[in-house]
């Protein structure tokens, strides 16, 4: 026999075939007595005289045990359960038989009248009651942190949750996701696996939208932040992302569901402009509409909530108001009228700022109208940026520190007003907020740079004061950075209109799609500077002695910049260079060679170069252009979600109150300021504490009812939705006049007692039923269903007066006894 065979059987001496391996049975179970065996047959076919017959002779001579198990680890309760026979469950309840794990196993087949029946013998705790024989955690087919709660959670059962939760049932409250009290230390320490399994299964039922929607006053804001938890989880717990994600996506679309039963616009307004208790604190009374609700499920990246359609509509609603049926006009009225009122927004920031109550006051704080100012004046700035570029009024060109030009002078407003808003920005939505925003932070690259350009022209200015050749200027020469800083933030200003793209559905994909491979481009210029760092030493060590001096080269010149390149290498610096510019094509091969006559020297260099030439253009360049390909696609599939959520978002900076004017209007200060001022110093004097609650209280109110509406909607969606899944569909009923006995005896036969008597009226009946559905159903197999559910009524019918007879029977037995 193999060796290796030996390690798993026992070699039988008594074998007769020396070429055969003896199976045998090494972890054989407790058999059962003929008396359990044909107890637990008898629940099983739901033989109610027989099990009662079983319990009371099991009582009387103790000849089995009546929680004996079969061979799949069922007892007899299990098994009713699985049957769902409730008044064998009954009976067997009534004798004290052990329950065990009876409720989670009744949970998780979703019975929910075994449930109830379980509830009302027992009422449910924290922990599960497990018997004597059943002490054994290992036995159990669940964990021991599986409570009744979270496993009806997990099945998403809202019948059985209701059970559970009318009975003040509770779940433990997961700790932070890097909390280290004593608690989840030690639990770590001493099983992982469990730690974080307990951990998983009690998020997971914290995600099921049944118990959200049921025990949570705002089921929206549960969802919002649950998954948004979900989803820095998922970051922490590396081993199971994928289950954490999943969750994180299940509470994104309860919450998408749920705004889906909005009926009017009235139930949806309410929803989206509710304030949590935290945001109603210092509630100021010009945001009693701002769309609270939806600015937090843009906080947390709720991008299925905000695309939903409805949600659309509102703020399609809101964005073009005063403008009714702008998207059904012709391309042309749209760009006309836009250009028009661009080129009038010095007029109406004239006329907010003198009158911001007026008609036309009122007329430039509607979004659409605000969004078009601030375009055009962004516009203005470009165009001046442009004449500044071109020097158009600069005289003398060799002047060290110049005056500002009168086109400077015009940028220079612009610039503060920038700024200005862009601190209003930081001060409103918070600092963590306001550098979440990557277009903030090139905001403020850009205003950085002008303000260092200002700076140095100012420097430059004040210390110089004659001409002179540029080429004789010193290489750090203030004006000479402020140029160049200058032209930085020209190109930061340009490339900053991208952002106006997303209000637009053709560009806006395509600019959401450029900013995630910008991402990717970071990932690979990670492991990029890796390899060019890791060629550049080496070929800096190879060549750094051949190191030549600018005078011994042709023109005085020395490095890869000159007409014939040298010294491509003597650096680690013009190493980098070298190297970073060999990717373009750049750098010709003859600078691996040396004046001496080193051919082994040389060999190993080309070799070092045309290796980092191939690692960095044919397998990493082609990685770039991969996971560039596959951030384009990952939008392009979900382009209409993406976009929606970043159009909205470029919507939302203009339905705010603030921030009306463009600049450089803003950096004014206008009487409505002042008016605010006054009144935000009057109300911190005053107590107005009585109404602001007054009216919070009826805002939450409406809130509530509005809530308990959708919560309705949605529950009875899913139902609905469940038994659709359940229900019978087409290929039940296309058997085509083959099988229809094995079909409507299968409909027929009551699940009683195999020895129920049958009478012959009763199956010459079912004969004419097998023959006449194979007939009727290749003529009019449309009716069939009616037929069946006819048959069907007739079958539970026949159930009932079963029933009865069984417990006559029962009751002339216990008489006999």
């Amino acid at each position: 026999m193999n060796p290796m065979t030996q390690l798993y059987y026992k070699k039988a001496t008594y074998s007769p075939y020396r070429d055969r391996i003896p199976l045998q049975i090494v972890r054989a179970e407790v058999e059962l007595s003929a008396e359990e065996r044909a107890y637990l047959t008898a629940v099983e076919k739901g033989d109610y005289a027989g099990v009662k017959h079983a319990l009371r002779e099991a009582e009387v001579y103790y000849n089995m045990d009546v929680n004996c198990l079969d061979p799949l680890g069922r007892s007899a309760l299990l098994i009713a359960i699985e049957n769902e026979n409730l008044e064998i469950m009954e009976l067997l309840l009534d004798h004290g038989i052990h329950t065990g794990d009876a409720l989670l196993y009744a949970i998780r087949k979703e019975v929910v009248g075994a449930v109830e029946l379980l509830l009302s013998h027992r009422r449910p705790s924290g922990e599960k009651q497990v018997p004597s024989l059943m002490m054994d955690s290992q036995f159990s087919e669940f964990t021991p942190d599986i409570t009744p709660i979270m496993l009806a959670a997990h099945t998403n059962n809202y019948e059985i949750i209701k059970l559970l939760v009318q009975r003040k049932v509770t779940i433990p409250r997961p700790h932070q996701i890097r909390c280290d009290c004593v608690e989840c230390v030690s639990s770590s320490e001493v099983d992982s696996l469990r730690h974080s399994r307990s951990r998983l299964n009690i998020y997971k039922a914290l995600a099921s939208p049944s118990l959200i929607a049921l025990s949570s006053e705002d089921p929206i804001l549960t969802a919002f932040r649950l998954g948004w938890e979900l989803k820095e989880l998922s970051k922490v717990e590396n081993e199971f992302r994928q289950e954490y994600e999943e969750l994180s996506q299940q509470c994104k679309r309860f919450a998408k569901d749920l705004l889906d039963q909005a009926r009017s616009s009235r139930e949806l307004e309410t929803i989206l402009n509710h304030r949590d208790n935290d945001q109603s604190e210092e509630l100021d009374p010009r945001q009693c509409h701002d769309l609270a609700k939806l600015k937090l499920a843009i906080k947390y990246h709720q991008k299925e909530f905000v695309a939903q359609p409805n949600c659309q509509q509102l703020l399609a609603t809101l964005w073009y108001d005063g403008f009714p049926g702008w998207r059904r006009r012709h391309w042309v009225v749209k760009l006309v009228t836009c250009f028009i009122i661009g080129l009038l927004f010095p007029v109406f920031s004239l006329i907010y700022l003198l009158a911001p109550k007026s008609a036309l006051g009122n007329f430039i704080k509607k979004p659409f109208i605000k969004f078009i100012c601030h375009t055009a004046s962004y516009l203005t700035f470009l165009f001046l940026l442009l004449l500044a570029s071109q020097h158009i009024a600069r005289t003398n060109l060799h002047m060290q520190g110049p005056p500002p030009t009168i086109v400077e002078w015009m940028i220079l407003p612009w610039v503060l007003g920038f700024i200005w808003a862009e601190i209003k920005e930081m001060w409103d939505g918070g600092f963590t907020e306001y550098i979440h925003d990557w277009w903030n932070l090139m905001d403020f690259a850009m205003n950085s740079l002008y303000l260092a350009t200002i700076s140095l022209k100012i420097v430059a200015y004040v210390k110089y004061n004659s001409s002179r050749p540029r080429e004789e200027w010193e290489m750090w020469h203030p004006t000479l950075i402020a140029e160049a800083l200058f032209a930085i933030a020209n190109i930061f200003s340009s490339l900053r209109l991208i952002s106006l793209f997303t209000a637009n559905s053709h560009l806006g994909p395509l600019q959401i799609s450029l900013g995630r491979m910008l991402l990717d481009i970071l990932k690979f210029l990670f492991i990029y500077c890796l390899v060019l760092l890791a060629f550049a030493n080496g070929l800096n060590q190879l060549y750094f002695y051949y190191e030549t001096k600018a005078s011994e080269e042709p023109n005085n010149c020395k490095g890869i910049r000159c007409e014939r390149q040298n010294n491509a290498f003597s650096t680690l610096f013009e190493t980098l260079q070298s190297l970073f510019w060999s990717i373009f094509g750049l750098l010709n091969l003859y600078v691996t060679n040396v004046k001496a006559r080193h051919e082994f020297t040389e060999f190993v260099g080309a070799t070092m170069f045309g290796t980092y030439n191939v690692i960095s253009l044919v397998v990493l360049l082609n990685m770039l252009i991969a996971m560039m390909n596959n951030s384009y696609q990952l939008i392009a599939d979900h382009a209409d979600i993406e976009w929606k959520f970043a159009r909205t978002k470029l919507w939302m900076s203009y339905f705010d109150e603030g921030g009306t004017l463009p600049p450089p209007f803003n950096i004014i200060p206008s009487p409505k300021s002042i008016w605010y001022l006054l009144m935000w110093l009057h109300n911190k004097l005053c107590n107005r504490g009585q109404t602001e609650n007054r009216s919070s209280n009826h805002g939450n109110c409406l809130q509530q009812e509005v809530i308990r509406n959708l919560v309705k909607r949605y529950v009875a969606a899913m139902i609905r939705s469940a038994k659709t899944d359940e229900g019978l569909t087409e290929e039940n009923f296309k058997v085509g006049g083959r099988g229809w006995d094995a079909v409507v005896m299968a409909t027929w036969s009551p699940k009683t007692r195999s020895d129920a008597p049958q009478t012959t009226t009763e199956t010459v009946f079912l004969m004419f039923v097998c023959v006449s559905g194979s007939i009727y159903t290749q003529f009019h197999g449309i009716y069939l269903h009616t037929f069946l559910l006819k048959v069907k009524k007739t079958n539970i019918q026949g159930n009932r007066k079963l029933a009865e007879t069984d417990k006559k029977i029962v009751q002339n037995d216990s008489k006999f006894v």
